[in-house]
């Protein structure tokens, strides 16, 4: 026994080898996950990464006009048996939605020289036509327009799409004033060959003939004796 060496140290004793010093702490902290009931450290490098995320993410202010205007033009998607109605130049054109993206409609038997004219309207003859919304529109607005569901009850959609395709290839004939494009799709969906916009001009013309007669008959009426003495 070594003098001045306690008993338990004695003998096999191990040298006890030095800790290597832990790096200095850098002033920018990586994150470290939060543990419950702790506060989260907010570093300079997250804070910084944080910021080009909600640079890069907000819109433009140029570019929040365009983002408006293509939500505006979104539309719902048609469902078989929903009547279409489109916009054209002096009038209404009509289809009824069927599939994919495709409508049966009233077309001239040649889909030529004035297929996309008003003077189209005016044949004794149509055609079922089985296209492809795309190719009716001709670059006119449209929406689904069943405004008369309030009126007649609509045919089961399963009894919609075969009378619609029953009709495909078909030549019809055709009457601006008593079977035209909205006669036609609102017959197959309600079972009623019906056009408001007939209705409406036959109403407005009656009116303005209204109009006429009545400013003839004051016209036409006798005056009162005393009305000649009256200058």
């Amino acid at each position: 026994m070594t003098p001045g060496v306690p008993a338990e140290s004695s003998g096999s004793q191990a040298l006890v080898p030095l800790q290597p010093k832990p790096p200095p702490q850098s002033t920018v902290q990586q994150s470290q996950p939060v543990q419950q009931g702790e506060k989260p450290i907010i570093t300079l490098e997250s804070a910084v990464n944080q910021k080009r995320v909600e640079l890069k993410s907000a819109p433009k202010p140029e570019s929040k006009g365009k983002l408006e205007k293509q939500a505006d033009e979104i539309k719902p998607r048609p469902r078989p048996g929903d009547l279409i109605e489109i916009f054209r130049i002096g009038y209404e054109h009509w289809a009824i939605y069927v599939e994919d993206d495709c409508v049966v409609h009233l077309a001239p038997p040649t889909e030529g020289i004035g297929a996309r004219s008003i003077t189209s309207i005016f044949s004794n003859r149509a055609v079922v036509k089985y296209s492809r919304l795309e190719d009716v529109l001709h670059g006119c607005s449209w929406k689904i327009s069943n405004k008369l569901d309030g009126t007649y009850l609509p045919l089961p959609v399963e009894k919609i799409m075969q009378r619609t395709r029953n009709m495909v290839n078909k030549i019809v004939q055709y009457s601006l004033m008593e079977g035209n494009c909205e006669h036609f799709v609102n017959d197959l969906r309600y079972g009623v060959p019906r056009s408001q916009q007939v209705e409406h001009v036959l109403m407005e013309g009656a009116r303005a003939a209204g109009v006429v007669i009545s400013a003839v008959v004051d016209g036409i009426k006798p005056k009162p004796e005393g009305a000649l003495f009256a200058s």
